[in-house]
Order: C-alpha cells, then sequence, then structure tokens
C-alpha cells in the first residue's frame, strides 16, 4: 500500500477545517451580506463539499490501498515548493514552464518523471497543488481542501449566476449545482477533473458577461484568458466540446437584440448554419489545435481503451460496440454513447458501493428527464429548447460531451468521474425546463414568491 495520509494530515486537518470554514463565511459576509435563504445553501454545501474532499482522499488511501494519480500530483507539488524555497526567483518561471524546459532548465537538475510526472497535463495539477501546498506545508489533506474550497467558489458563483440571470428558483438551482453527488466527490479533491471543472464553471460565466451581458469585459476577458490556458493545458478535448455550441449560445442570445422582426426570423437558419459550420470547421482543424485530444484521437483512444479492458476484464467495464472505422458506425453509437453516460451505470450493474451511488444519481437524471418532457408534453418542450437560448446550450454541449465520454471510458468507474463537466449543464437545461412548468399560469408576483 503506498502511503499517502500520515499522522500530521489528521493532526494539522481540524485547524485547516476552521480556517477555511471562517474565511468562507467572510466571504459570504461580503458578497451577501445576511441573506439566510442564501446563507443555508450555503453552509450546507461547503460542510457536503469539505467531506466529499476528505472523503475520496481517505478511500483513496484505505479502500485503494493509495492507487491513485493524486499522489503523483502531490509529489510534483512538494518536488516544486521545495524548489521554489530554494531559488523563490524562479516561481513566475516554473508556471510557465512546459515540462520538457523545466526538466532541461531548472537549477536544481530536477526531473519529473522522479516523481511520476511525464505528461504536461500533470504537470500542471502539480503547479496548482504546489501554490496551495506553500501553505499546506506538505500534508495532502490541507492540500486536498484548499482545491476544495477554490472549487466551491466557482460552483457557488455558478449557482448565484443561474439564479440572477436564468431566473432558476434558488431549490432548483441548487440542487442543479451545488448538491450534485459526484461533483461534491470527484470536483473536490487533487483530480484534474476539480481544477478543469471549475474553470469550465468561470469560463461560462465570464463568457456570458462579455458577449451578452456586455459587462465588466476587461476583468471577465482576463478570466476567459486564464479559464482556457488551464483547460488547455490540462484537458484540451473540454473546449473542443464546448466552443462550437458557445458560439451558437452567443449569437442565439444577441439574435433578439434586432428590431426588425422579420429579419430576426430569417436569421435563425443561418444561425444554425453558422454553428454547425463553426462547429465542423473546428472539429476539422482539431489535430492541429489539439493533438492528442483531437476527435480522431479520442476515437482512436476509445477504441484501444475499450479493447484493452475487454481483454484484461478490469474495472466495472460496459459493452459498446462502435465500428471506430467507419462514420456510420460512430454515428451509430452516438445514442449508446450519450445514454451510458447521462443515465448509467443501472442499479443492477453495480460492481462495487461507489458505483451504487453514481447509479442511483443516474436514475435521478433519467427520472426528471422523462417526467418534464412528459409533464410539458413531448413537441411542447422542443418549443421551449427553441425559444431558449440557454436551453440550446445545455442540451447540445452536454450530448456532445456525453458522446465523447461514453466512448472514450468504456469503464465506469472513469465515467462518473469525466462526465461531471457536463452535470450542472445538463441539470440547468431541464431547470429551464422546471421554470416554464412550474411558472406556467403564475402570475408574476407569484413567481417572485417561488423563486
Amino acid at each position: 500500500m503506498t502511503q499517502f495520509l500520515f499522522f500530521t494530515d489528521y493532526l494539522l486537518l481540524p485547524f485547516y477545517l476552521l480556517f477555511v470554514i471562517f474565511l468562507m463565511n467572510f466571504y459570504f459576509q461580503r458578497k451577501h451580506g445576511n441573506n439566510s435563504k442564501l446563507k443555508k445553501h450555503f453552509n450546507l454545501a461547503l460542510y457536503l463539499k469539505l467531506f466529499g474532499s476528505i472523503s475520496i482522499s481517505m478511500i483513496y488511501q484505505y479502500y485503494y490501498r493509495g492507487a491513485f494519480d493524486g499522489i503523483h500530483y502531490f509529489e510534483g507539488a512538494k518536488m516544486l515548493t521545495s524548489y521554489w524555497f530554494n531559488y523563490p526567483d524562479q516561481f513566475f518561471t516554473v508556471l510557465f514552464q512546459d515540462l520538457k524546459t523545466f526538466n532541461l532548465t531548472n537549477k536544481a537538475g530536477l526531473s519529473g518523471s522522479s516523481v511520476h510526472i511525464f505528461a504536461n497535463e500533470s504537470f500542471m495539477v502539480s503547479k496548482v497543488a504546489a501554490i496551495f501546498n506553500l501553505v499546506s506545508f506538505n500534508s495532502f489533506l490541507p492540500c486536498a481542501i484548499f482545491f476544495c474550497i477554490t472549487a466551491f467558489i466557482g460552483l457557488w458563483n455558478f449557482f448565484i449566476f443561474m439564479i440572477q440571470e436564468f431566473q432558476i428558483p434558488i431549490k432548483t438551482a441548487a440542487y442543479c449545482s451545488l448538491y450534485i453527488p459526484s461533483v461534491l466527490v470527484w470536483g473536490s479533491g487533487i483530480f484534474k477533473d476539480t481544477i478543469t471543472f471549475t474553470a469550465l464553471l468561470w469560463l461560462f460565466i465570464c463568457g456570458y458577461y462579455v458577449f451578452i451581458k456586455k459587462k465588466n469585459i476587461i476583468k471577465n476577458a482576463i478570466g476567459i484568458g486564464i479559464c482556457i490556458i488551464i483547460i488547455y493545458f490540462i484537458k484540451l478535448y473540454i473546449i473542443a466540446a464546448f466552443t462550437p455550441f458557445f458560439i451558437i449560445f452567443v449569437i442565439n442570445s444577441n439574435k433578439n437584440q434586432i428590431k426588425n422582426d422579420l429579419v430576426r426570423i430569417l436569421s435563425t437558419p443561418f444561425i444554425l448554419m453558422f454553428g454547425a459550420a463553426s462547429m465542423v470547421l473546428f472539429l476539422q482543424n482539431a489535430d492541429e489545435l489539439f493533438g492528442r485530444y483531437s476527435v480522431d484521437q479520442v476515437l482512436e483512444t476509445a477504441s484501444q481503451t475499450a479493447y484493452y479492458i475487454k481483454e484484461n476484464n478490469a474495472g466495472s467495464a460496459y459493452n459498446l460496440e462502435v465500428d471506430f472505422s467507419s462514420p456510420t458506425g460512430i454515428l451509430i453509437a452516438i445514442p449508446q454513447a450519450v445514454n451510458i453516460t447521462l443515465f448509467r451505470p443501472y442499479p443492477w450493474e453495480y460492481l462495487n458501493p461507489f458505483i451504487l451511488f453514481a447509479s442511483i444519481e443516474s436514475m435521478y437524471f433519467l427520472y426528471y428527464t422523462i417526467y418534464l418532457f412528459y409533464k410539458i408534453g413531448f413537441f411542447k418542450t422542443f418549443g421551449v429548447i427553441y425559444k431558449s437560448p440557454i436551453a440550446q446550450f445545455g442540451l447540445l454541449f452536454s450530448l456532445t460531451f456525453a458522446f465523447m465520454v461514453g466512448i472514450s471510458s468504456a469503464n465506469f468507474g472513469s465515467l462518473v468521474r469525466y462526465k461531471i463537466p457536463i452535470m450542472p449543464f445538463y441539470l440547468l437545461f431541464l431547470a429551464v425546463l422546471y421554470k416554464e412548468k412550474i411558472f406556467k399560469g403564475i402570475k408574476p408576483k407569484r413567481r417572485k414568491l417561488i423563486a
């Protein structure tokens, strides 16, 4: 068993918890004052997030016996922290270096391979962890807590964003963002997913305020740049799935500013054509832009991963028969891959307690999807989607990302972690439908009370 949690972690843990809880309450007070409706969600979500961060660290230590990529990220962080203490002038230099350059030019003769850091994606996570480790003193749990609260701030702002910009009722918004079980666990520890998920939320928020609301443009443009850089160096395929549909979302959202009714109506097919063309162009150039995260490479990786797991009978594998050499075969696989990502594992498929929890979560996704389509009406639902740019974005981005994750994971254990970027966006799509259902026929004053 590889040991990464020690006595010092548990000794320091209570002090760090008290510190971050105090810090977060100060943050809430500055941002929201004494808003009691928000306060109860803030406290509960914060405690659940901290519990998720600590729990997943302990599960990997004692259940999986230290088989955890986060160990290598943290060992890389300790190496960088030590290097920065010895060479303070190298702090910003290292932050903007790739792994190969660091290995060749650092003043201490260090190498990422000595701590099992072999790729730039892993090196980026180690750099983020190293910043937190400056005040964690080489203790894993305190460092994980800083990952956790950074992610929590992003998630909390997305929750407020849903309420303010799309008039989602507070309780609904909370369940669609703050209380998603997979996000509370897999988006709270020392994972790549914690960083990229948080960056994606901020990218959407900042992009919305720059291109749609035209608000605090400089500050939000800087936020866009930072988020793109972070995602670029860790999981580029997220941008590949996000960008085309965000373009459509921006164009659709600005369409209402066209005063001439005829021009506005006729603009719809051009918007769809532009969005489709931009997506095709973007994906056709993915090889050059994203290297191994291109669509072709995703398909190749999916084929190799599926073969490896099938041959080795490893993990909680699922069977997805895909002809990766044929465009038709890939198209046929889209519904299966989307279903696997959004609605599986089914309860009878679980192989361990953790997959069972994921199956319960998936069943809620499936239930509310069917429920809302049924209650609103199948064709009326598409009418709501047609009229709502945010519903279109949430659905299209979720379906595309679900396809990419579904064909490339081949294993429920990996799937529950890789799919967290789409969860708040798919639930936002459902929340828009839910808002349509509960607000239908309700007077404006009553709507305010519900919200």
